[in-house]
Formats: structure tokens, C-alpha cells, sequence
């Protein structure tokens, strides 16, 4: 019966999807917002998941979830974590996304998922600021949010998880200091000027790196996207008018394969060291075979499981407003894995998983 229920409700989601027309505002909500450019139903994929608790019948809660760019990596691990804190906590889990990290495109499956009156959302904001306005109409409507990854620039969700993104991004500055000394060249490459936990990332390196190396030079920041040739062809082009280079800090994995691309192709691999987030199975790879130098590795298992359990405690009852921060960001550690140390235990709690069948669903 859980799971014939379980499968009417993503199917109802999807059946919502399809109902969006190109011209509609966002049914969600009163503010004004782009009309989506995709608005009908994404075809299901094998990252959208409805997971069903393990433990007995009683007070059952259903979660939504909206990632921000689903299927890739990062967020299959945070999706694993959260069917994880499903099974643990009596919830029943609507998991889907986007497959490009774009608000319109976010849009549809939030209005799809709203439309079957979840408990509560967990939600991955593409933009934070444009996403203000709506987190708080349906936090006022009692649905309650919490926001995970990019966290919004007003608190008017729970609470918003994530690594500290400028304190990574000084990790990554003071250890390319210790491995190239004074003096150097470095190129900071972003996904998006709205990214803000991207541009927070990369502020945290400019500045560190600045105070570090005070004679050195930080090139123009360049916004890729998530697009790996994007990235490819404007690190390119840094090179090319840059070749005493010396370093290049990448905010996000994407774009991270297209920067490592234009310094093999330059024939600098080595002399560019290449410090990037995140610490998908490739990346990690990659990082052992000399492409990376440095992967600043978040904790997106743990950011998931800790949003829906502590959603079903809130709605249940279990938890209050005055039990989350004040400030409504609690931050996770990351941790910056090297060829040094990439078989150690403690990297290996840190690495990501490509499929969710790899976290046994």
C-alpha cells in the first residue's frame, strides 16, 4: 500500500509539472518572477525519488525536495542523506530538480511539488535573492522551509545549511601561498554573478590571498556557469594573456573540468596548480593523477539528512523556531583533500557518490 501510495504521489507531481504553460507566473506565489522557459513536465529521471520510511506506520510526515541542479554529484549525495533521514524519521521523501542550475528551470518542479501539499520543503535556491520573496509567502503560509547548499541573503527560512563558502575559499588561498610562495599569478572562476555562495567562495580567496601575497595578482573573476566549456575557453584565453600563472581557484566542480582542460591543453599541468570545490568521483580521480591540487570537499550527505530530520521534528512539534540559529545559517566543515592525504579516512567521509544506488537505494 506505501508504495502504490508512494507512486501516485510522483506521479500527481509529474501530472502538475505538465499543467505549466510558458506564459504562467509561478503558481506559488504573488511575486513577480521570469515565466518559466521549460514549463512542461520534465521527464522522470532516475534522480527523482520518492523514498518511503522504514519504520512502522504512525505519524507520517511527506517532505518535498527541490534541488538545485539534480544528477550530478554533489546533489546525489545530499539526495542519499536525505532518503537516509526519510527512513529514520517516518517521512515520506518527493525528490526532484532540475538538470542546469537555472531559477525558470527551478520554478516548474516547485510549483509541481507545492501542488501536492507537502508538510514542508527542503529546498536548494538557485537564486538567493530571487527567492526571498517566496520562501517567505510560503513560510507566512505555514509551509515550513529549509534551505540547504546556497543559502538565501535574508533569513526568512528556518535555516539555512551550508559550508562555510568564504572560509573555503581561504583554505584554497592559503595553501596555494604555501605551495607557490610570493609573487603570484591566480585566476578566480565562478559559475554566475547571482551565484552567491559561488562569489562567496571566491571573495574568501581573493581577500586571503591578497593579505597573503600582497605583491602578487588576482586576474578578473570570470563566470562560466556551470558550463565546463565555457569555463575551458575563458580559462584559455587567462592563460594566453597570463603565462607566468601561477594558480587558478575554481568555485564549483563544473566548470572545475573545463578549467583543468585549458591548462593540459596549455602543456602547463603542474606549473598551474588548481585548487577546486567539491569532491566528485572524478575530481578525486583526477586529484591523484596530478590534474588537481586541491579539492575543498563539502559535506552534502550530512547538509540532507539533517534538513529532513529536522523538518519532521518541526512539524511534528519536536522542534521550534528558537531551535534553530539566530542568524539562520548553520555552517559545515569542509575539508581540503590533497594526493597527501586523499586515502586517509577522514577524505573518504568526504567524498561524494555519482548514482543513488550507490547509497543502496
Amino acid at each position: 500500500m506505501k508504495k502504490y501510495l508512494a507512486l501516485m504521489m510522483a506521479l500527481f507531481t509529474a501530472l502538475a509539472l505538465g499543467a505549466c504553460s510558458p506564459q504562467e507566473a509561478p503558481a506559488a506565489t504573488e511575486p513577480a518572477t521570469p515565466a518559466p522557459i521549460e514549463p512542461a513536465a520534465p521527464a522522470p529521471t532516475e534522480t527523482d525519488a520518492v523514498a518511503e520510511s522504514a519504520v512502522p506506520e504512525g505519524d507520517r510526515v511527506y517532505i518535498a525536495a527541490v534541488a538545485a541542479e539534480a544528477g550530478i554529484p554533489y546533489f546525489t549525495t545530499m539526495q542519499w542523506g536525505a532518503m537516509d533521514a526519510a527512513k529514520d524519521y517516518n517521512v515520506d521523501l518527493n525528490w526532484t530538480g532540475p538538470a542546469e542550475w537555472d531559477f525558470t528551470k527551478q520554478m516548474p518542479y516547485l510549483d509541481g511539488v507545492l501542488a501536492t501539499n507537502p508538510n514542508a520543503l527542503m529546498l536548494v535556491p538557485t537564486d538567493s535573492s530571487a527567492m526571498i520573496a517566496y520562501v517567505e509567502k510560503w513560510m507566512s503560509e505555514g509551509l515550513p522551509v529549509i534551505c540547504t547548499d546556497a543559502v538565501l541573503k535574508e533569513h526568512v527560512d528556518l535555516v539555512g545549511y551550508n559550508s562555510n563558502p568564504y572560509e573555503g575559499g581561504a583554505t584554497a588561498a592559503r595553501m596555494f601561498f604555501e605551495m607557490n610562495g610570493p609573487n603570484g599569478v591566480y585566476l578566480p572562476v565562478s559559475t554566475n554573478p547571482g551565484a552567491y555562495g559561488a562569489n562567496l567562495r571566491v571573495q574568501g580567496f581573493i581577500e586571503t590571498i591578497k593579505e597573503l601575497d600582497p605583491q602578487g595578482t588576482v586576474l578578473e573573476t570570470v563566470f562560466p556557469k556551470n558550463d565546463a566549456n565555457k569555463a575551458a575557453e575563458l580559462v584559455s584565453a587567462a592563460i594566453t594573456g597570463n603565462p607566468d600563472m601561477s594558480g587558478i581557484f575554481v568555485a564549483t566542480s563544473a566548470p572545475a573540468s573545463g578549467a583543468a582542460s585549458a591548462v593540459i591543453e596549455a602543456g602547463q599541468s603542474g606549473k598551474i596548480k588548481i585548487a577546486a570545490f567539491d569532491a566528485d568521483p572524478q575530481q578525486v580521480e583526477d586529484l591523484k593523477s596530478g590534474v588537481y591540487d586541491i579539492l575543498i570537499a563539502q559535506n552534502p550527505y550530512q547538509m540532507g539528512y539533517d534538513a529532513i530530520m529536522n523538518l519532521a521534528k518541526y512539524v511534528r512539534g519536536e522542534l521550534t523556531d528558537a531551535d534553530f540559529p539566530e542568524d539562520g545559517v548553520q555552517h559545515y566543515d569542509t575539508f581540503a583533500i590533497t594526493r597527501d592525504n586523499v586515502e586517509s579516512e577522514e577524505a573518504r567521509t568526504f567524498k561524494y557518490i555519482a548514482t543513488i544506488s550507490q547509497g543502496g537505494y
